[in-house]
């Protein structure tokens, strides 16, 4: 079979058959155009003399044993008959470029496989040559002129072709060459064992990878071929070695210990043979690192000895047992564990000094480890001292078979444990206990309810979850530190304890939240029992940093079947009754209802909401005409905020201003509501629609935020003149942290701002804080407005009034809707008013067109 092209082809680039190569071939022997218009003429000539050609060429050929022996049968013999008739023809074609190049390299290739030795390839070329010359006699007798030329000719393209048929050999030759170079190459750098090739001289020829490394000699250092004894000085390795070079005889078994860098002595065993190669005598130390094999037989000496100390001496207990468990060897620390002497535990079996309770799993294992089920095994277990104490142990058994005997023997490793067991079981306390006042955790606590209503699933009976948040826990957290936060939660903690059975739970949620598991109950009664008697243990005097205070607590029940299947649903229940017992003033228990659940779900949607409302912009400002009744003018306005959820209708203030309070959001909304109103008072103002503007603060914006630098800054900002603006505060303002209130109230008044004191009338404001603050205007509560027309409303109405005149402050009427009302604040002497008999709170877009409309009547009646 011929080689595939892509191997012609690596072939003709390895023996370099370029172009160029080709063109040079021809040059060196002649063969120029002349000779190939000569060759084409011989090919017409001789067409019809193919056939004959190959029958003499191959019965010649044939006629030899060793070509014949390469003719597998008469098929192959034809087809080579054919092949030698193309030939003939390609030959004297003229044509002798790259194709021909390749097709005469595969044909070499091809008797290269066959196995045809050169000799007989020369021979053939001797006989086609012989025949086509006589071929060319017959044909050119009549003009014998031509026969030297085209002899010339015939000789230069078989000379061309023979080179390309012999560079196939010489190509393959190599090619083998190479490969048994790199085979055996291969082999020598991958033997475990080290090879080192020595001349005559004693000097180092080669060294495989193996004994390069083995002896940390780095390739460079070979280079030079180095004297062996440079290499490794060892006077009995160069004494044998010499030995062998003598004598021819092998030197085997030679010790050498050889110092390698950082690594110290390492000692090797070499073997030595005599070679010849080029005419002269090679050594070939063959060797092994027998480091390892020597100190493990130095070991194996020690062996005995290092036993015997190791078992005596070992930092745990270790024994020797016979397959029915009875002790054969036990060593120091063993007895030390145990309690029992030497002597005393070999008159006894393992299962003599294992806890009863865990036997019957030591004994099972053994078991499986004597049958073979088990090679070895390790188990936490519990040995009783002969002080009749319990002691945990960590045991790992193994079996192995006496030398001797053959008999089959377990031996057991034990190590105790006791303090470990000790710290786990303080680790899993602290897992599950509140590290303040040592109650169950919620970890804890969801395992006990899990149990309780397993339990109540059993019996038919009932449990109470009892969902406990301390009141006012902040205030005295805030007010007497947090040390005395601490001492009152665990005070809490152990109050609650006292108050239950043993058989129930109480654990820290976390803050000031308690949850207590009521355990099989016949109903919410016994629940309502339970609440009663925790409030009145809570509701008892502490003395807390020098002053005495009255805990006491909302509680929310929940009952399983009734309020929930699982933990989650009940603890979700009871939590939710807590809430309603806190906002009916606190200090009090109630029970969960269906829909409380829903209105925590609202609560917490609506809280979601509010969250993404300021960056979805979702928030907008109306604004309430505020007019001077007398002269029936719009003074200024109210900035009243509103929701407008992208998704949803408008949502009005009290449904959404108390969740913002109490999440801390007012911050940033009142910031945005400020911000807007003045943005929009200068709008108005660009517009010559001046006029005052009122936004209303919140008391936690008192407290957390820079109100004046806020309103000093958006002012400036917006360009405002500050005795525009208006800021409401509410009473409790003024109640909280009064100092505070004073000092920031201060700092506006001292910008120019003015303060109102929103919904007058229903709050515990005091004529001193009146005083004590700059105010500017009391605005009357709409509730007061709204029944003005009832002699005690009407009585409020009047005092405010009163009040403000005597103060010299303004008054404003909020919640105006009718003539009435007008009529009696005119009476009087309030003028300013708001409310939906002037104008219900108006869009931007709408105040403006009502701000105008009201300019242009002005205007109309001035002229």
């Amino acid at each position: 079979m011929l080689e595939a092209p892509d191997s012609i082809e690596t072939i003709a680039r390895e023996i370099g058959l370029d172009e160029e190569e080709i063109v040079a071939r021809k040059a060196f022997l002649e063969l120029g155009e002349d000779d190939l218009a000569r060759l084409r003429e011989m090919h017409a000539l001789l067409a019809d003399d193919a056939e004959a050609f190959a029958e003499s060429f191959y019965a010649h050929v044939l006629s030899f044993p060793a070509p014949r022996a390469l003719v597998a049968d008469d098929a192959v013999e034809a087809g080579l008959r054919r092949t030698q008739g193309a030939y003939l023809s390609s030959l004297l074609a003229g044509n002798y470029g790259e194709d021909y190049v390749r097709n005469r390299l595969r044909v070499g290739v091809a008797h290269e496989r066959i196995g045809l030795e050169p000799k007989w390839y020369i021979g053939a070329y001797r006989k086609c040559l012989s025949d086509l010359m006589a071929l060319l006699w017959r044909r050119m007798r009549e003009t014998p002129e031509r026969f030297p030329a085209a002899c010339d000719a015939v000789l230069k393209v078989v000379a061309f072709d023979m080179g390309l048929a012999l560079d196939t050999y010489a190509h393959a030759g190599r090619r083998q060459l190479v490969q048994h170079q790199n085979y055996l190459e291969q082999v020598i750098g991958a033997m475990p064992a080290g090879l080192i090739v020595v001349d005559a001289d004693g000097r180092v020829l080669s060294m495989n990878k193996a004994m390069s490394d083995m002896l940390a000699i780095p390739d460079e250092a070979l280079a030079a071929h180095p004297p062996l004894a440079t290499l490794i000085a060892n006077p009995e390795l160069a004494e044998r070695a010499a030995a062998a070079l003598a004598s021819g005889a092998p030197q085997d078994g030679i010790a050498a210990a050889v110092a390698i860098g950082d690594e110290g002595v390492r000692w090797f065993e070499f073997n030595i043979r005599r070679t010849r190669q080029a005419g002269g005598w090679l050594l070939l130390l063959i060797g092994q690192d027998v480091t390892y094999r020597r100190q493990t037989r130095l070991r194996l000496q020690e062996s005995e000895e290092f036993f015997r100390l190791t078992f005596s001496q070992a930092a745990v207990g270790i024994a020797l047992l016979s397959r029915e468990g009875h002790f054969l060897r036990v060593n120091r620390k063993l007895s030390q564990i145990v309690g029992y002497s030497e002597i005393e535990l070999l008159q006894r079996f393992f299962h003599q000094i294992t806890c009863p309770e865990d036997l019957p799993e030591d004994r099972a294992l053994v078991a499986r480890l004597v049958a073979g089920e088990l090679r070895d095994y390790q188990r936490e277990t519990r040995y009783r001292r002969k002080d009749g104490t319990l002691v945990w142990v960590a045991v790992s058994a193994s079996t192995m078979r006496e030398a001797s005997s053959g008999q089959l023997r377990l031996i057991f490793a034990v190590e105790d444990i006791s303090r470990r067991k000790q710290a786990e079981e303080a680790l899993l306390r602290m897992a599950n206990h509140d590290a303040l006042t040592g109650l169950p955790n919620r970890l804890l606590l969801q395992d006990r309810l899990a149990q309780a209503i397993v339990q109540a699933q059993r019996s038919g009976r009932q449990v109470g979850v009892m969902f406990v948040d301390l009141d006012r826990f902040k205030h005295i957290n805030d007010s007497l530190g947090h040390e005395a936060g601490d001492r009152l939660i665990v005070e809490i903690g152990r109050r609650l304890s006292s108050a239950l059975r043993e058989s129930d739970t109480v654990a820290r949620q976390g803050g000031d939240e308690f949850v207590v598991v009521l355990a099989d109950l016949e109903g919410p009664d016994d629940a309502a029992t339970v609440a009663r008697k925790v409030q009145g243990g809570l509701f008892q005097p502490l003395m807390l940093a020098g002053q005495e205070v009255f805990p006491s607590g909302s509680i929310g029940i929940a009952m399983y079947p009734r309020d929930g299947q699982d933990s989650h649903a009940l603890l979700r229940a009871a939590d939710s009754a807590m809430y309603h017992a806190k906002a009916g003033g606190g200090n009090g228990f109630h029970f969960y209802a269906a829909d409380m659940l829903a209105r925590a779900e609202e609560h917490l949607r609506l809280e979601t909401g509010l969250q993404h409302a300021l960056q979805r912009e979702e928030f907008v400002l109306h604004y309430q005409p505020q007019v001077d009744a007398v002269r029936g003018e719009i003074v200024g306005v109210e900035a009243l905020l509103r929701w407008q959820p992208q998704d949803g209708g408008l949502i009005q203030p009290s449904d959404f201003i108390p969740l913002a309070e109490e999440t801390g959001l007012i911050v940033p909304i009142g910031e945005w509501a400020l911000a807007q109103a003045l943005r929009q008072q200068a709008l108005l103002a660009r517009m010559g629609l001046p006029l005052r503007m009122s936004v209303n603060l919140s008391a936690r914006q008192f407290r957390q935020q820079d109100v004046a630098g806020l309103a000093a800054r958006l002012l400036a900002q917006e360009g405002v003149d500050p005795a525009m603006l208006t800021l409401e505060i509410t009473e409790s303002v003024l109640m909280e942290n009064s100092d505070v209130a004073a000092a920031a109230m201060a700092r506006l008044a001292a910008l120019g701002v003015r303060l109102a004191i929103d919904d007058f009338g229903t709050g515990p404001a005091s004529l001193s804080n009146l005083k004590r603050f700059p105010i500017h205007a009391l605005k009357i509560d709409r509730s007061i407005i709204a029944d003005i027309g009832d002699g005690e409303d009407a009585a409020i109405a009047k005092a405010v009034i009163a009040l403000a005149r005597s103060l010299k402050l303004e008054v404003i009427a909020e919640g105006v809707e009718d003539a009435a009302q007008q009529a009696f604040l005119d009476a009087h002497g309030c003028r300013l008013m708001q409310g939906y008999w002037f104008a219900r709170p108006l869009g931007a877009a709408e105040l403006e067109l009502l701000l105008r409309a009201r300019l242009a009547e002005a205007n109309g009646r001035a002229a």
